[in-house]
């Protein structure tokens, strides 16, 4: 990153932090909580509303197929789609990126320098918008071909994790190559570990029992967070003090609270902020749903019960929450209402809590109903109606 780029983004970037006119929201007074804040706090509350930019430069392929940023029908991310988001009253861009298949082999792993570059041109985009951007590492944990970080709980036949310093390894060698990229980028950056990353190969969370693999798993997924913070702080400059984001277990709530998440520690205070993600009731959300309504009293109960269950974990011992994710699939034009009900209701929720609320969105142009997606990716970047009227409703 060039000092002349740094230099310019930090000027932005501090003028639309401190301007009150640069975008829509801006104006609104922080929220009051009812909690004393601090720095990690305020920045979360700062951050406002905020939308993914998925299927791009997350998208993933196998080991015969390159991806690429198109590879899942998005068409590339431009300037002016930049622009637009700032326009529509987003705060926040969460940039998934999978890096697994850009990176050599091992010893070095070294990221492709055309991969870098353009995923440094957006993210410096966002930043010259006055947003903030959250820059993570996607679908590298998940369940693709390509996929290389679940492997850390595979074990051979004497129960041995043959694969977990391998991977450790890997981890820390990519983090340390992202980081110092981005070590000079102003502080408008978040850096996030990972995304949704379980495992369920070692560890079925949805069976009894398997107490000694339950631990094994978490273990993973603490060590892997640690490592995170322990890598990036390692780099310096401005990585010394940038806010980072780690998650809890399948960033699910109910596996993120319990006992057996730690969350790392720090080498500063105030610095890191947890990320969940909402898709609940599934039921609902899912692309096969034929439910048109939601919104009963029970269900509004349930929203709020899972939700209060992060105060007493985190929130109320000063640790903030990003939810880095939550939608629902389009549908048929009569589920609309209860898609806006749901939406709305999430995120007036995360907004009450101080938890900055940031839409999974992969793009309004593709066709049929299997799609969570709001805001079209070719001009003029319209928002659905839906969409529209949840952020009028809470800007």
């Amino acid at each position: 990153m060039s000092r002349a780029f740094v230099v310019s983004v930090a000027i932005l970037l501090t003028f639309a932090v401190t301007s009150c006119a640069t975008r829509p929201g801006d104006a609104a007074p922080r929220r009051q909580l009812d909690r004393e804040l601090n720095e990690a706090d305020r920045l979360v509350l700062d951050m406002g509303i905020g939308v993914n930019i998925g299927n791009t430069l997350d998208a993933i392929g196998t080991f015969d197929w390159h991806a690429g940023e198109t590879g899942w029908g998005n068409p590339p991310i431009i300037r002016d789609f930049i622009t637009a988001l700032r326009e529509h009253g987003f705060r926040t861009v969460r940039l998934p990126v999978t890096w697994a298949e850009y990176m050599g082999p091992g010893p070095d792993y070294l990221i492709d320098e055309a991969r870098m570059s353009r995923v440094e041109e957006v993210v410096g985009w966002i930043l010259e918008e006055g947003m903030f951007v959250i820059l993570n590492m996607h679908h590298d944990g998940g369940g693709a071909d390509r996929s290389w970080i679940r492997p850390a709980a595979d074990r051979d036949g004497e129960g041995n994790f043959y694969r977990e310093e391998d991977v450790m390894r890997q981890f820390e060698v990519i983090w340390t190559q992202i980081a110092n990229r981005f070590r000079d980028a102003p502080p408008g950056l978040l850096l996030q570990s990972m995304n949704e990353v379980g495992f369920d190969h070692l560890w079925n969370r949805w069976a009894g029992g398997q107490v000694v693999q339950k631990a094994q798993a978490y273990r993973l997924l603490n060590r892997l967070n640690q490592l995170f913070v322990n890598t990036v702080r390692a780099t310096g400059g401005g990585n010394e003090n940038r806010f980072l984001v780690v998650q809890g277990y399948w960033t699910d709530i109910y596996n993120t609270v319990d006992p057996l998440f730690q969350f790392p520690t720090d080498t500063v205070n105030h610095r890191l902020v947890l990320s969940i993600h909402y898709y609940t009731p599934w039921d609902f959300a899912s692309p096969d749903s034929t439910r048109t309504s939601w919104g009963s009293p029970a269900e509004r109960a349930e929203l709020d019960r899972l939700f209060n269950m992060l105060g007493p974990r985190f929130l109320d011992q000063g640790i903030p929450i990003i939810l880095g994710e939550f939608g629902i699939y389009r549908g048929r034009v009569e589920r609309e209402e209860a898609r806006f009900e749901w939406m709305n209701a999430v995120t007036q929720k995360a907004l009450s809590m101080g938890i900055a609320p940031v839409f999974w969105c992969v793009g309004s142009q593709h066709g049929g109903h299997a799609v969570m997606g709001d805001i079209d990716r070719r001009y003029p970047f319209n928002m659905t109606d839906t969409l529209r009227r949840v952020m009028e409703a809470n800007l």
